[in-house]
């Protein structure tokens, strides 16, 4: 799915039997890592023929975000979801007011474009009328009159939300290259 030029969508479609990829982020701003020789290391992927191999440990909790196709309402439901929860931290997002709130849910056509989880944060909000004010992913800071082209927000990493994808792939992975549950597994 994705965007044309004049911004119409466009949706391709996939074969049935298609299953993505999924990439577990382990490394962003502040990260640890160390250079080790290949020979000092046993059950690494055949195919890796260097002298030497990086391992990188990321030090944050959260991964400083810069969601851009989140401006347009339901097309990033990751950061859709993760503005939904509680304890967010935003950066370069306009404030909405309670009324304005009520104008987003009233543009039915506009408010449902959103997902759920944007849809149920806004209407909660415009009920509660708590707290002061809500963000949107929508919704870029107005910097002289135009959004700013820098919104971001700081999300959990989805390695620590997500056990089974972190399981999954670390299984996955000893099953390829046939590496044993009591040896360690090196991903460089």
């Amino acid at each position: 799915m994705g965007f044309d030029y004049d911004g119409s969508w466009r949706t391709f479609g996939l074969r049935k039997d298609f299953h993505p990829a999924v990439k577990l982020q382990v490394e962003d701003d502040i990260t640890g890592s160390v250079v080790v020789p290949t020979r000092c290391l046993s059950g690494l992927d055949p195919q890796c023929q260097q002298p030497s191999v990086k391992f990188v440990k990321n030090c944050e909790y959260r991964l400083f975000q810069r969601p851009d196709d989140a401006v347009r309402r339901g097309y990033d439901k990751q950061t859709e979801a993760d503005f939904s929860k509680p304890g967010n931290f935003f950066s370069n997002y306009e404030p909405i007011s309670v009324a304005q709130g009520r104008e987003l849910v009233e543009d039915a056509i506009g408010f449902d474009k959103f997902t759920g989880p944007m849809q149920r944060l806004i209407r909660e909000f415009v009920e509660s009328g708590k707290p002061s004010y809500v963000v949107s992913s929508a919704h870029p800071r107005l910097v002289n009159g135009k959004p700013s082209k820098n919104p971001r927000y700081l999300q959990i990493r989805p390695d620590l939300l997500d056990a089974r994808a972190v399981y999954l792939a670390e299984i996955g992975t000893r099953l390829r290259r046939r590496v044993p549950l009591g040896q360690p597994l090196f991903t460089p």
